[in-house]
């Protein structure tokens, strides 16, 4: 076993599905990701950065899990809100508890197209969802939000002249800030009223581990800013937040979770989720 992961370590060697254009040589978020939640479909590239995160925030892995849990609870509240359309933007690899699964677990009619600039996070998009009818992934960066609006798997599954729920889950913290600011005016006037925006992203607020992980991503992806609460509000424009407003990953809307609890042990996690609506 694997003493980051827990994954097995020759599942961890599994060859990757081909893709077009992966650099296996370079790390890449998505993976990293995949790599830290016991996935298959990384390199040693990806495991590099990994123990390095560890070792600056030991409880990285913690902060990851918490933020699939919050995926799950925001995506079941805008189901439960009557939204059937959902654009996961930067959704990395998708894994068990995935935004299709869960939310068409509550309806099997919401649509859900994923999008990520990882070609190896598209390709496993497409190969869970070829059989579904409601689904759709594709590549693309979420900086060239025009670009992205008009990806062919996004202009066929999605009607925009309806509430669409746009999700950037732990992914906004890795772009440029002028560059993120940019994209989310474009994609947020693309909206209807009653649309949702969901974010959940990485802060220094609580420790310096914020600090120390920032360095370790900056280095090896070439970018990482953590943002305040207050700047975290900002990203949301003139959307209304819901209930509670931003809050820590554990604190939005939690369900009751007793092995949560006793992990966590009441200490704050470096990353922040908040929920806002369009008004009409």
């Amino acid at each position: 076993m694997d003493t980051v992961s827990g994954a097995r370590t020759d599942a961890a060697r599994l060859p990757i599905p081909a893709s077009d254009g992966p650099d296996f040589d370079r790390p890449s978020i998505a993976r990293m990701y995949d790599y830290l939640m016991g996935g298959s479909r990384h390199a040693e590239a990806d495991r590099e950065v990994a123990h390095h995160a560890v070792h600056a925030a030991p409880r990285i892995k913690l902060t990851i899990w918490e933020n699939r849990k919050a995926l799950k609870r925001i995506v079941r509240y805008l189901v439960g809100e009557g939204i059937t359309q959902i654009l996961d933007i930067g959704s990395g690899i998708p894994a068990r508890g995935a935004v299709h699964s869960v939310a068409q677990a509550v309806n099997p009619a919401v649509k859900v197209v994923y999008v990520d600039i990882d070609p190896v996070a598209a390709a496993r998009g497409v190969e869970l969802l070829v059989d579904n009818p409601n689904g759709a992934s594709a590549q693309g960066d979420l900086s060239e939000a025009e670009q992205v609006l008009a990806l062919p798997e996004v202009t066929s599954m999605l009607d925009f002249s309806k509430p669409v729920a746009l999700l950037f889950l732990n992914v906004l913290h890795f772009v440029d800030p002028v560059r993120v600011t940019a994209a989310l005016a474009v994609f947020r006037d693309a909206l209807a009223p009653g649309s949702y925006l969901a974010i959940t992203h990485g802060t220094a607020d609580q420790s310096n581990d914020g600090d120390d992980i920032s360095k370790v991503y900056a280095e090896a992806y070439g970018f990482a800013h953590w943002r305040t609460k207050e700047e975290l509000v900002e990203l949301f424009g003139d959307f209304q937040l819901v209930e509670p407003g931003v809050a820590q990953l554990s604190d939005w809307r939690p369900e009751p979770s007793p092995l949560s609890g006793a992990l966590l042990k009441g200490e704050a996690l470096n990353c922040y989720a908040a929920v806002g609506i369009k008004a009409g």
